[in-house]
């Protein structure tokens, strides 16, 4: 089989191809599961794909049977390289397991059968997520960096020219570009923790209808420094920006579960952190989780005038889970 190789980071080529018939590759989804209190099931959020496994069996046999004592100790030796496959290219892998099969056959020959299994070996490339708030989490904070990014380059611009006026103009347009983006950044990583809490946080909505305004702002200042052929670039990243800000709004929305009521049955009352220890003790969440939901309730009921001691009767909106 030719065009399929594998090449140690240490060591030299070796030809797998003259040794193997076939091979077999398999690659599986991520998934993340969630689990929702009440129902059967679990919604399931797209991570994108898993690594590479391939797994190659090498037949040394007659003329090839030598082979063996050289081909596989430089496997075992460097179980990390380049693998080079006919149907998916070099990709950098790792050994994960060699498997011996020996079958002894007539006149005294025998025939080895060794399963070697690779997988992927990815270093520094970035996680990705392929849709569900996770991934439109993960837009935000990249049109964020865009939009920091080309500013940069638009400042760089106008500090070559010799107007200090303008230059001013552009530390100002620079700074409320710079508040835009970290508004953005920050409404992304809590609209996350809202999400794995199981309920958005009004307060985090409040953070989304904040962003337009602040964009409007960072795009008048713009306007102001240079023509809109220079700042174009800029303001559509900002767009995009608050278009995806938009799209993870929907989808926690969308994935959120539907919050339940609970009625205060203890006499005279219940404290806060009653209730949350009484509903979410058994959850495993941490003390600070469950510091969190005590506040997110408590903005979710802001008719509880008295967190110390909820009177019994009281119906109180909380998170699923």
């Amino acid at each position: 089989m030719p065009g399929f190789t594998y090449t140690p980071i240490d060591g030299t080529e070796i030809d797998l191809g003259q040794y193997a018939p076939g091979f077999q590759a398999e690659i599986a989804g991520r998934w993340g599961r969630h689990p929702i209190p009440g129902q059967n099931g679990e919604w399931k959020e797209d991570l994108g794909d898993g690594s590479l496994k391939t797994q190659v069996r090498l037949q040394f046999v007659g003329k090839t049977a030598p082979d063996y004592y050289t081909v596989v100790p430089a496997l075992s030796k460097s179980r990390q390289g380049t693998l080079l496959t006919p149907r998916r290219g070099a990709r950098s892998s790792v050994i994960i397991s060699i498997r011996e099969e020996v079958q002894f056959v007539e006149r005294g020959n025998e025939t080895t059968i060794v399963d070697v299994t690779f997988e992927d070996r990815v270093v520094g490339e970035a996680f990705s997520f392929k849709s569900g708030p996770s991934a439109r989490a993960q837009e935000v904070v990249a049109r964020a960096d865009e939009a920091d990014a080309t500013c940069a380059e638009l400042r760089e611009k106008i500090f070559l020219r010799p107007n200090l006026s303008v230059r001013a103009l552009m530390v100002t347009a620079q700074s409320l570009v710079s508040t835009a983006t970290t508004a953005a950044r920050t409404y992304s990583a809590a609209a996350q923790e809202a999400f794995s809490l199981g309920l958005y946080d009004p307060i985090v909505q409040a953070q989304l209808l904040a962003m337009p305004p602040q964009v409007q702002v960072a795009t008048a200042a713009l306007q102001a420094v240079s023509t809109a052929a220079d700042i174009q670039d800029t303001i559509l990243t900002m767009e995009v920006m608050l278009f995806a800000a938009t799209q993870l709004d929907v989808a926690v929305r969308a994935a959120q579960p539907i919050p339940i009521e609970t009625t205060i049955t203890r006499s005279p009352g219940q404290s806060i952190f009653g209730l949350v220890q009484q509903c979410y003790g058994k959850s495993g969440k941490k003390p600070a989780d469950i510091r969190a939901l005590a506040g997110l309730i408590l903005r979710l009921n802001p008719q509880i005038r008295r967190p110390s001691l909820i009177p019994q009767g009281f119906v109180v909106v909380r998170p699923a889970a």
